[in-house]
């Protein structure tokens, strides 16, 4: 006791600390850190606007490169189309499609699509990652990894998904239905108690084009270089060349640029909400150099190292040192603050410009890039190593920012002893940021919708840990095969969950449809169970007696024989024509993979007429059997316990030696005594 005391007494002190870390901006700081994940407008046709969380009303036009990120809305023109690429797969739109980004991040990527037409490419679904779709009448959960689509009506009354790779899972009034690959699923009106699962599917320009762009994603050899969850990786291939240094290692060089061409230079600055300044490039392989490696010069030409292989990379809005500001001897000049950069270069730390970036997160930006962990990493190198290379240091005016303005109009040209002088700064600029009052050109041309995120009135739940969840109840994220539960409407009794191809004797009928192929798979109203289900019961084994699934010739009268026994046919086998004299017992049938509602016993061919004595035949209970033998005959062994399989026949066993034998030639027959 005195040794658990004195225990305690010298962990106090180290519970205490740990409540003060806890508290401190520290904790903090590691709690709020930023993603590393976000998602790249890779490819668009016709009109795509955007619009951030803080403006959800302000339409903006989309340029290609632009980064998408947790709270921006997407608008997609009846003519166009867009893909996002966010590293753990891609999402695309239709033509007048309408989506509301609710989060994205490093495990959890979750749309609300208004209406339209979505086809989601999961290709990377680690533990503890989520991936859920909202639509306004119901809330889909993608749990495995392959290829989604999505439509929502117009009226926002009809929800269908497409399961062509991978498994979903709808989340109906009723339960949670599961939609396996090859099946569609259809969701009418709002608080739907059913869905209707279907087998097949059609396809459209949509899905061609889709496909197009999986292969581009697929055949990338550039993925020998780097991760295949490095955002924008796949154009690599087409623009350019991969190398290797033994200084570097991997060393990429773009081929298709201008004479005179710099990296940060032929593009726009963009703001995101959270990272700040973000640069968008034009080129159309211009996003995965700008956002994550460094740029060196070697061989009087510029080349992008990414660093060493990280499996998720850490995505950056700019690599980039900056320098200048109004009291800058350019600035003072030109009779405007002057702002310029720098692209870092191999060994140079990356400084956020957001201040919630924790140890961890400043490992993770500069590991990778032979940083020295002796310098301190708040503040910026003293001189960067490629404002020596030809076009390192570019300078704007700070209204560029402003208006999205492209940058390569717009430079200010700068001594290399002015460059030199330039006072460093240790974060972006702080500038206006750009609206769609600011942006030139920027507003919609046609009559632009509300944004998705009005429609949401059932925002999607994300629960600690990346688990999303629905009111109260958490979404299922199993991967079990066998599809869960779903109880029809007015239904007390609980969900239970069934597994395709099997069923039993229960004692009372569950509320559960499994998917089916060409049927129909939804939710009815509660029905209480007709009076003439059954329950298939295992064939039995008799000694020397035909099976009691087989309709047999009532007996002759006789002063020894009991009434015949009351009993309830068996399915296993249909009656035959046989001759009642000569009978051969056969094979009993597996059951089939539903049981019938109904069985109705059929007569046996050309019945002999029935005894005026005898008594009426009884129903009888399903699951009982008991025919009574006369004393010789030897009795039937009981029936055993009801089984989801029939168990195979055995060889018949030979009856006991009565007392006195038959004669050559007679054959037993059932309930008649010798």
């Amino acid at each position: 006791m005195m040794t658990m005391i004195a225990w305690l007494f010298r962990l106090a002190p180290v519970l205490a600390a740990a409540s003060l870390l806890a508290g401190s901006p520290l904790a903090n700081a590691q709690s709020e850190e930023l993603p590393t994940r976000v998602g790249r407008l890779a490819d668009l046709g016709g009109n795509v606007y955007l619009s951030t969380e803080e403006k959800p009303e302000d339409w903006v036009e989309a340029l290609r490169n632009a980064t998408v990120t947790s709270g921006d809305n997407l608008w997609v023109s009846e003519d166009g189309r867009a893909e996002i690429d966010y590293g753990g797969g891609q999402f695309r739109l239709a033509g007048n499609t309408n989506v509301h980004v609710a989060r994205l991040d490093d495990s959890v990527l979750a749309l609300f699509v208004a209406h339209g037409r979505v086809i989601v490419r999961l290709r990377v679904i680690e533990s503890g990652d989520a991936a859920r779709i909202d639509t306004p009448n119901t809330q889909l959960a993608l749990t495995r990894a392959g290829l989604y689509r999505i439509e929502v009506s117009e009226d926002r009354e009809r929800t269908t998904i497409v399961v062509r790779e991978g498994e979903a899972t709808v989340n109906l009034a009723s339960g949670v239905q599961q939609v396996l690959p090859g099946q569609t699923s259809t969701v009418e009106g709002p608080d739907a108690s059913y869905a209707d699962v279907r087998s097949g599917f059609g396809l459209d320009g949509f899905d061609t084009w889709s496909a197009d762009r999986d292969r581009r994603y697929e055949r990338s050899r550039s993925a020998t270089y780097v991760s295949r969850q490095m955002v924008g990786y796949a154009d690599l291939d087409e623009y350019g060349r991969w190398d290797t240094s033994p200084d570097y290692g991997a060393v990429w060089y773009p081929t298709t640029v201008a004479s005179g061409w710099a990296p940060y230079r032929y593009g726009r600055w963009s703001w995101v909400a959270g990272f700040g300044w973000t640069w968008v490039d034009d080129a159309p392989w211009g996003y995965a150099p700008f956002h994550y490696g460094r740029w060196i010069y070697v061989g009087n030409r510029w080349g992008w190292a990414p660093g060493g292989y990280v499996p998720r990379p850490v995505w950056a809005p700019a690599l980039v040192g900056w320098y200048g500001g109004s009291g800058w001897t350019a600035s003072v000049s030109y009779g405007a603050p002057v702002y310029g950069w720098v692209p870092l270069g191999w060994g140079e730390p990356y400084i956020p410009s957001w201040r919630r970036c924790s140890d961890r997160c400043w490992t993770r930006y500069n590991r990778p890039y032979a940083v020295n962990y002796a310098e301190r990493r708040n503040a910026p190198p003293t001189r960067y190593v490629n404002w020596s290379a030809p076009g390192g240091a570019t300078a704007v005016p700070g209204a560029i920012f402003t208006g999205r303005q492209p940058v390569h109009n717009h430079v200010v040209a700068v001594r290399p002893q002015t460059i030199s002088s330039a006072p460093l700064l240790r974060e972006a600029p702080t500038l206006a940021k750009p609206t769609a009052a600011t942006i030139p050109g920027a507003r919609p041309t046609l009559a632009a919708p509300p944004p998705a995120v009005r429609f949401q009135t059932k925002p999607l739940q994300i629960a600690p840990g990346g688990t999303p969840t629905w009111g109260n109840n958490v979404a299922p994220r199993g991967q079990s095969s066998a599809p869960p539960a779903v109880a029809r409407p007015g239904s007390s009794a609980p969900a239970v969950s069934a597994t395709p191809g099997t069923w039993g004797a229960p004692t009372s009928r569950p509320d559960v449809r499994a998917p089916q192929a060409g049927v129909p798979n939804r939710a009815e109203p509660a029905r209480s169970a007709p009076a003439a289900t059954y329950t298939p019961q295992p064939s039995l084994a008799p000694r020397s007696a035909p099976p009691a699934n087989v309709a047999q010739p009532a007996p002759a009268p006789s002063p020894r024989a009991a009434p015949p026994a009351a009993h309830t046919p068996q399915p296993s086998v249909a009656p035959r024509s046989t001759p009642p004299a000569t009978y051969n017992p056969q094979p009993a049938m597996a059951p089939r993979s539903s049981p019938p509602a109904t069985y109705t016993p059929q007569p046996s061919v050309a019945p002999r007429p029935q005894p005026s004595a005898a008594p009426a035949v009884r129903s009888a209970p399903p699951a009982t059997y008991a025919p009574q033998p006369s004393a010789p005959v030897a009795r039937p062994a009981p029936a055993p316990q009801a089984t989801p399989q029939a168990a195979p026949r055995q060889a018949p066993r030979e009856a006991p030696a009565p007392p006195k034998p038959a004669a050559r030639g007679d054959v037993e027959k059932p309930g008649v005594p010798r």
